[in-house]
């Protein structure tokens, strides 16, 4: 008689929610995919396949430019809609999204804060450690890394065609190609040293020759994200967030696989040996100089509230967990989009070399300053990978709160998660026109393209997003971008490999990129980006 009896009360509330999300919700008039508009489940599905930001760009194909993409989540794709959500006056905050990535209720970091006020507050100070003279301090570590990772890129060279065995021996042998490269490997390298530099001191070696246990840890950092995703689009989030703090989280902790334990205990040991280190150089008067990587920055934040540090060692390690999950994957997809379009367009290769190569005289010119920023046709490529491949397919979701908020024209109340996918933003033809094609003219004013243009594209530009939740390290990453290809295309010379022309067509169908052109950059959505190539190869350039 139980069974029956149960079976019956959980039908009929499938039915009732069923019914309710359909007519009476307050979303029920927008429009979407059917079983998108009564269940989780199809935002789930694709985030699982990993092609929920194809998803999401073919329901606006069909729908329009709002789209109902689960029972409680309205997607839009205009850039007034953008500016409402994430403005500074927007009446929005972090979904409990966000609250899915905390291992614990006092794992709170300046992402994951989902109340409007304690998130303005670890703003503020987590700004401490993004200061101009924090930029400055950088830049020779971002150089050594990126100078070191240069000479690894041509290494032991070979000859690669018979064709180009005879075009080498006439230049004497000297400017040999590579072999393959692997991009996607080889920038999680730098990337992942450049940021244990900055961030804990320390010169992980990943992009060294040779086996390091810490070579797998840009796929573990991934592979974590990956699940967290997955989880955080699951129909019964609501019901795991309510468990997490109630005892969920000390289970999820004990069945966590060995390598995201050992991935997390590194973290912390990273923290651990930096802050003993910056005690035991502050205590020791002969210490002749202080490192000013960012995490000295932290260390010696002051809360200007209460003039005592600005971060406790949990507060350390929670936002140093956040560093390494922004940092990593973002800049090394920006940087891994870039090699791909610039091998598979030689123009626009050669037209961006052409500018690097007149504008510095030497590699010694190519440092922070307003030589590099002026470089306008390097920041133009990288601002239209940052348009074409945004780190972050998807939407960062943001919820309504208290009092309602109306966006793009319509009012919204309380409680309605809402959101703008940047994948979709980025190729939305109605703004971009040859949105699909890789084009940096188009961010360069000229007797076609006038500087209002441009602010026109602009206003729906936003790789850094806007409003109290951009980045706080975009300056050091904007900075991390130019230094790369500046220095790394002044030396070296780069193509596609051989037989390793772009895949389209068969290549691409499992992520829904099955256009033969224009060449897109394949990834899978995984909140941040999974990827794989492009296959290059390098040479030195002739001096």
């Amino acid at each position: 008689m139980i069974l029956p009896l149960v079976l019956a009360i959980v039908a009929s509330y499938v039915i009732a929610t069923v019914i309710y999300n359909l007519f009476f919700h307050p979303l029920a008039s927008t429009p979407g995919p059917l079983l998108a508009r009564i269940s989780c489940l199809p935002s789930f599905y694709h985030a699982c396949k990993g092609d929920r930001h194809l998803w999401i760009w073919k329901q606006f194909q069909i729908h329009g430019d709002k789209i109902r993409a689960a029972p409680d989540l309205i997607l839009f794709n205009t850039t007034r809609a953008y500016a409402d959500i994430y403005g500074p006056r927007a009446n929005t905050t972090r979904s409990a999204f966000y609250k899915m990535w905390q291992r614990s209720e006092h794992d709170v970091n300046t992402i994951t804060a989902t109340d409007p006020v304690l998130h303005a507050k670890k703003r503020r100070l987590l700004n401490l450690a993004f200061t101009e003279q924090s930029l400055k301090a950088a830049s020779p570590f971002l150089v050594r890394h990126i100078d070191r990772w240069a000479e690894l890129l041509v290494g032991e060279v070979d000859a690669g065609t018979e064709q180009d065995e005879v075009k080498n021996a006439a230049l004497g042998g000297k400017r040999l190609w590579s072999s393959p490269r692997n991009m996607a490997t080889w920038i999680d390298y730098l990337v992942f040293d450049l940021l244990g530099d900055l961030c804990f001191g320390q010169d992980f070696k990943t992009k060294e020759p040779g086996e390091n246990k810490l070579k797998s840890l840009p796929h573990l950092i991934m592979k974590h994200v990956a699940v967290g995703y997955k989880l955080s689009k699951f129909p019964l989030l609501r019901l795991i967030l309510w468990l997490k703090p109630r005892s969920l989280n000390a289970v999820m902790d004990r069945v966590r696989h060995k390598d995201i334990k050992d991935y997390s205990a590194f973290i912390e040991n990273s923290v651990d040996q930096r802050i003993e280190s910056y005690k035991s150089s502050s205590s020791s008067p002969s210490s002749s100089s202080v490192r000013e990587d960012m995490f000295h920055f932290l260390i010696t934040a002051k809360d200007p509230e209460t003039n005592l540090p600005a971060f406790s060692r949990d507060h350390l390690l929670s936002e140093a967990r956040l560093l390494v999950l922004a940092g990593t994957d973002t800049s090394a997809t920006t940087i891994c989009a870039l090699f791909f379009y610039l091998v598979h367009n030689p123009a626009k290769l050669a037209k961006l070399v052409s500018e690097i190569r007149s504008e510095f005289s030497s590699l010694d010119d190519i440092t922070l300053g307003p030589r590099l920023s002026q470089a306008k046709y390097l920041r133009a490529c990288i601002d239209e990978t940052l348009r074409l491949s945004h780190p972050a397919p998807s939407e960062l979701p943001r919820e309504v709160l208290s009092g309602g908020a109306t966006i793009d024209g319509m009012f919204y109340p309380a409680g309605i998660v809402v959101g703008c996918a940047n994948w979709s933003l980025g190729h939305n033809e109605s703004v971009y026109g040859d949105a699909n094609t890789f084009r940096p003219e188009r961010w360069i004013p000229d007797e076609i393209n006038t500087e209002t243009d441009i602010l026109n594209l602009r206003k729906g530009f936003h790789p850094f997003s806007i409003g109290p939740g951009n980045c706080a390290g975009q300056k050091v990453a904007m900075l991390e971008l130019l230094l790369t290809f500046a220095r790394t295309l002044w030396r070296l010379d780069v193509r596609i490999a051989d037989g390793e022309k772009v895949k389209v067509g068969e290549g691409s169908k499992e992520c829904g990129q099955d256009q033969k052109e224009p060449k897109q950059m394949v990834v899978k959505d995984a909140f941040l980006c999974l990827k794989d190539g492009p296959i290059v190869q390098f040479r030195r350039r002739e001096m």
